[in-house]
């Protein structure tokens, strides 16, 4: 049974009416007293640990983390040399023509920050086929022998709408779908050997529950027979792939669906790519690229009929837009359709460049910032040689959403950024690096409290979700999904937010991780 007492403990509730109490009871998986413990439960002593409401990540991919963790890794790798030998050391494991598959590379940590040409893979792999996707998802390096298997010619690759390639080797974006149908396929068992590697990652975390951006069939699947296996360790907001049409037909027919673990009630879609590959959509060009204002990825037709099929089934939409260009398109569908003063609470999934006249709107229309905090430190060294000094107001504005009263779900796109909710805490109310850089922060002026800070990571990302009267706060009757923490990051200097360490992750009542 999960009945439990937590006792002496700093249990910061996020209720107004009791912001802090000591103790607390849990049974049958909900809060069941404040202050106050029952004699028959079994008692667990905190000895002065913090505990907060879990904490919910409003944008991560499951399916990606797991399967990125057994692929070869290029994450802060800053010179090709160093990719050259991690993928000479991989040919000495596959046979001939086996794909080699990898993910996190940047070309903005390289000396010349330039794209590499086509000649670097060939010449180290001119026997197996290369797929590796970019930091940010949004851009593919692959070498010949990955493109003689798709029977196109880089003309007609580079002429996909919503696509472009570069050095005849880097995939922009929608170039990147000649490889849908030839890339190793995957099989129920693997998706969900890797959802339940990423969920299971995520409670060491301290997450409690996650917002899945972007689930087709088999993963939705994957995740309903880890639930019914009993496997399945967190909570889970599902995104459906925007691009399945039979699927969003089957639950736009079918309504919303609900368990204790998967909720799947919204659609995610996309609009522009991203920065860091320069597909996000523009106004004014890039400050590198003088002729390129990035990519729209979906027509307004299209977007159109999928805005309105969402509407009318009473799906909420989430889409993914980063460019100023890019989000005031999307804004523009949204006002269209949902008018002011309704609680249809559509999102836009990062909104990391947002005009002035644009902001306004978001509280206009209820629509949601959903943002990820590392997407703004991860990305502040080469911001202003990419878009230039005066456009870098425009970024990551989170403290300018506050003031208008907008919740903002906060998330980590998890696997672009590493999915640790306290390195997200520590990126919104510091905007620096984990060297304390720079030293008053970049575009301070966007800092958040810690309190906003923490509300991004449990009361708003609730709300994102729809599921603000039973988690997001501790309270009676509420869900029992707790984080329990060896530091109280409220107050602690700034450097020991990093260092804190999850002591216990509580969802459902049960203890699903703990650290000794």
């Amino acid at each position: 049974m999960n009945s439990l007492n937590l006792i002496n403990g700093n249990i910061i509730t996020l209720n107004a009416n009791c912001p802090i109490v000591s103790s607390l009871s849990i049974d049958k998986g909900k809060i069941l007293y404040l202050n106050k413990t029952s004699p028959k439960f079994k008692t667990l002593d905190l000895k002065g640990a913090t505990v907060i409401p879990g904490f919910i990540d409003a944008h991560f991919h499951l399916k990606n983390y797991g399967k990125r963790l057994e692929q070869l890794d290029f994450k802060g790798v800053d010179s090709l040399d160093k990719i050259k030998l991690i993928i000479q050391n991989k040919l000495k494991e596959v046979k001939p023509n086996e794909w080699i598959l990898g993910f996190g590379w940047d070309q903005n940590l390289f000396a010349d920050k330039l794209f590499p040409l086509s000649v670097f893979l060939d010449e180290i792999s001119p026997n197996n086929p290369i797929y590796f996707t970019r930091i940010d998802g949004h851009s593919a390096w692959v070498n010949k022998t990955a493109l003689l298997k798709t029977n196109k010619q880089i003309n007609h690759i580079n002429d996909l709408d919503g696509g472009k390639v570069i050095n005849d080797c880097i995939l922009i974006d929608n170039s990147m779908s000649v490889f849908k149908n030839i890339l190793p396929s995957e099989n129920k068992d693997q998706v969900k050997k890797w959802i339940l590697n990423a969920a299971n990652k995520a409670c060491s975390y301290g997450i409690t529950g996650v917002h899945d951006a972007w689930q087709d069939s088999l993963v939705i699947e994957s995740i309903k027979e880890l639930i019914e296996e009993g496997r399945f360790p967190v909570r889970c907001y599902g995104m459906l792939a925007s691009n399945d049409l039979e699927l969003l037909n089957k639950y736009f027919t079918n309504g919303h669906y609900e368990n204790q673990y998967l909720i799947i009630r919204s659609v995610k879609a996309f609009i522009d790519g991203a920065l860091g590959s320069r597909g996000a959509a523009l106004h004014e060009p890039y400050c590198d690229d003088h002729n390129n204002c990035g990519l729209i990825l979906i027509s307004k037709e299209e977007f159109s009929t999928l805005a309105k099929k969402c509407h009318e089934n009473n799906f909420q939409l989430n889409t993914h837009a980063i460019g100023d260009r890019g989000t005031n398109y999307v804004l523009n569908h949204y006002a269209e359709l949902v008018g002011k003063n309704n609680d249809n609470r559509w999102r836009i999934e990062h909104a990391q460049m947002v005009d002035d006249d644009d902001m306004q709107r978001f509280k206009d229309y209820n629509i949601l910032p959903s943002m990820q905090p590392s997407h703004c430190t991860s990305d502040m060294d080469w911001l202003p040689d990419r878009i230039g000094k005066k456009r870098l107001k425009l970024v990551s504005r989170w403290q300018s959403f506050i003031n208008l009263g907008i919740k903002i779900p906060g998330g980590s796109d998890c696997p672009i950024e590493v999915g640790n909710p306290l390195f997200e805490f520590y990126a919104a109310v510091t905007r620096k690096n984990h060297e304390g850089l720079p030293e008053k922060g970049f575009q301070p002026q966007e800092k958040v409290n810690r309190l906003n800070a923490l509300k991004m990571f449990t009361t708003w990302a609730s709300y994102g979700g729809f599921s603000e009267n039973r988690r997001g706060r501790i309270e009676i009757g509420y869900d029992a999904d707790l984080t329990i923490l060896d530091n109280d990051i409220l107050s602690v200097d700034y450097n020991q937010i990093l260092e804190t360490k999850i002591l216990y992750t509580i969802i459902n009542g049960l203890v699903n991780y703990r650290s000794d």
